[in-house]
């Protein structure tokens, strides 16, 4: 959150008034889109008042900014904490990694669509920003695979692959919806992408 600038010096408010913040901004941003969002459409889902919202952010940018880094986060927290460190064997570290960011994006389906089709509304420092973050959820797949033996290049498409293929069961939910369970879909995931690269 360092690239968003705040009046305010108490840094526990600060993340307290962001977080009702972004998640004013996802339920308005769902509704209407970024483009068609106001402050004042975000400020009133957050509780916030419209003078107040501008004491920890400075434009719709910020909010955006600080949706994504959010967003973020909320997979470095998930990946982080997925037990692999006491896993030796690399294709095991992979199937747990790989349903860790597939229950992610199941967990924040709404911020998901979001995140696919806001990001052309984003600041080019702020994208720069998150696209860093991106590659090094992708390098935590990649590191992975190559432990598993597979050459770098072909690594780092297959961990791409991965990271994108985690969402499918979100960007075709309205496709899959009733029709298969949460489970059945990150079964046939682990299934379809993991299959031939543990027999590689």
């Amino acid at each position: 959150m360092k690239l968003v600038k705040t009046k305010v010096k108490d840094r526990r408010l600060v993340d307290e008034k962001r977080k009702h913040i972004i998640d004013g901004a996802i339920k308005v941003f769902a509704k209407k889109g970024y483009h068609k969002a106001t402050v004042r459409n975000i400020a009133e889902a957050s509780g916030l008042g419209l003078g107040s919202i501008y004491d920890y952010v400075k434009s719709k940018e910020d909010i955006l900014y600080l949706f994504y880094e959010n967003y973020m986060n909320s997979f470095y927290e998930k990946l982080n904490i997925a037990d692999i460190k006491t896993e030796s064997d690399p294709k095991k570290q992979l199937i747990i990694v790989y349903k860790a960011h597939i229950d992610v994006c199941f967990e924040l389906e709404d911020q998901v669509m979001l995140a696919f089709t806001q990001a052309m509304y984003m600041k080019k420092r702020y994208l720069r920003d998150i696209l860093t973050r991106e590659s090094e959820i992708v390098e935590k797949f990649k590191e992975i695979l190559m432990d598993m033996g597979l050459p770098e290049r072909e690594a780092d498409l297959t961990a791409n692959h991965l990271v994108f293929s985690s969402s499918f069961g979100v960007l075709r939910r309205w496709n899959l919806k009733g029709k298969h369970s949460r489970e059945e879909i990150t079964d046939f995931l682990c299934e379809n992408n993991l299959k031939h690269i543990m027999n590689g």
